[in-house]
This record gives structure tokens, sequence and C-alpha cells, in this order.
């Protein structure tokens, strides 16, 4: 019964999911142009694509891999050292504070602090790293917690010391959470327009303008055709990469198994 009823939900989600996104996303492939694929005269073509697609994988490539360690490394030194209770706490209320309430601050900041030292690119950064990096934390500290001790305890008897029981033991047994936390902050970087929307407004600085804020622009301009190109082209790009990332973490997986 329990599974008829996770099976009702899950039916529910995936009916919301098809006719929120799925659908309309099909349906709007009838306006797909494919004289914009030209390299010459097509969407490549487009300054404002070129730097905003240059920006996302420059940020992504930079911040993704940063708020992943940091994150496993804070919820290392919890489950390890015993950090204190505020500190816990500290990492993880970003997550539930609304950016607009800050955005503010982090624009007043961004102009007066951070512009002497950071480009446009590093302080957007930074925001994403102080409201993203809760989620990495709690997904390695949950695996953390959930570990089995009896292997580690078995490796230092053997002679192991702490980092090669670190590289060789612990990052490969939490392969799974490594690679849900790469996912999830993938998924994060591409909600970084709504900070950057927030505290810089609609046309922010050519290097913190990202893919996101071309996309919405032309779609506030009705420019059907190059949104829809640029969607996909973006698409195939992340679909790319989140198929390497689960290769990888199979890859690990098996490699354990073994």
């Amino acid at each position: 019964m329990e599974k008829t009823r996770l099976t009702r939900y899950a039916l529910l989600s995936l009916i919301g999911v098809a006719v929120m996104y799925i659908i309309p996303f099909v349906v709007a492939q009838g306006s797909f142009e494919l004289s914009l694929l030209d390299p010459s005269t097509g969407i490549f073509s487009n300054q404002g694509f070129t730097v905003s697609f240059k920006n996302t994988i420059v940020f992504m490539v930079i911040f993704v891999p940063i708020v992943v360690i940091l994150g496993f490394l804070l919820a290392y030194a919890t489950e390890y050292m015993k950090l204190s209770f505020v500190v816990q706490v500290a990492i993880i209320l970003p997550i539930a504070i609304p950016i607009l309430s800050v955005a503010g601050f982090f624009r007043d900041l961004s102009y007066s602090v951070f512009s002497k030292v950071f480009n446009g690119l590093s302080i957007v950064g930074l925001i994403y790293i102080w409201s993203c990096l809760g989620f990495t934390y709690l997904i390695f500290l949950i695996s953390l917690k959930n570990r089995n001790k009896s292997i580690e305890e078995a490796a230092y008897l053997d002679g192991a010391g702490t980092f090669r029981t670190l590289f060789k033991i612990i990052i490969p047994l939490h392969s799974e959470a490594l690679v849900l936390s790469i996912v999830i902050s993938i998924y994060n970087s591409l909600k970084i327009f709504k900070q950057t929307y927030a505290i810089f407004g609609e046309y922010p600085n050519y290097d913190m303008f990202m893919m996101q804020n071309f996309l919405y622009l032309k779609l506030k301009k009705l420019s059907l055709e190059d949104l829809i190109v640029s969607a996909d082209i973006f698409l195939v790009f992340i679909f790319i990469v989140l198929m390497l990332i689960l290769a990888l973490g199979m890859y690990q997986k098996r490699k354990l198994l073994k």
C-alpha cells in the first residue's frame, strides 16, 4: 500500500513536470531555426550569446568545484573535528535566507569593497558560494554520518595514515554523495541569475553576464527563434556535463566494488 501511494505521488509529480516544463519545451521546438546554427550568421555570431556562454562555463569550472570541495572539507571537519553548533548553523543558514532580503547589502558591498579587489564574475561567485555552500555541506555531512566506521578503523590498524585513508577510502566510499553534490551545485549555478537580477538588475556588467541573462532578455524581447536555439545549445552542453559526471560516479563505484 505504501508503494502504491508513493507511486501515485511520483506520478502526480511527473505529470506536473510534463505539463509545466517538458510539453511546453517540446512544443516550442516548432520555432527552431536551423539557419541560426550557422557559425557566421547564426547565434554563434551574436556577441551576447558568446560572452554569456563563456562566462557561464568559466563560472561553473571555477566555482562549482570550490563549493563541492569546501562543502566536503567542512562536513569532514564537522564529523571528525567536531565543529561547534554555531559554525554549523552559520554554514546552513544562508540556504533559508531569501536573496532579496540581502540584495541591498551585497549590492552596496560589491560597489564599495568587492569592486576594488574582485572582478564581476568573482563577485557573483562569492555570492554563489555564500548562498549554496550549505547544500553540499549537508549532502556530505549526511553521507559521512551514515558511513561504515569499521572500514576506516581497519585501514588505520593496517598502518594507513589520515591522508591515505581520506583519499583511498573515505572519498571513494562517498562517491555517490560527491556526484549528487556536483549535480546540485551545477543546478544552483544555473539559478545564479536570480541573485544577479536581484542585486545588479537586468543589465549587469559584461563580466557578470550569464547565459540566463541572455535567455531572459531574448524572452523579454520575444525573440523566440534565438531563445529556442540558445536554450537547446545550452541544454545539450549541460546534458553532456551531467552524463560525464554520472559516468564518473558509476566508474568509481565499480572500481570500489572490485
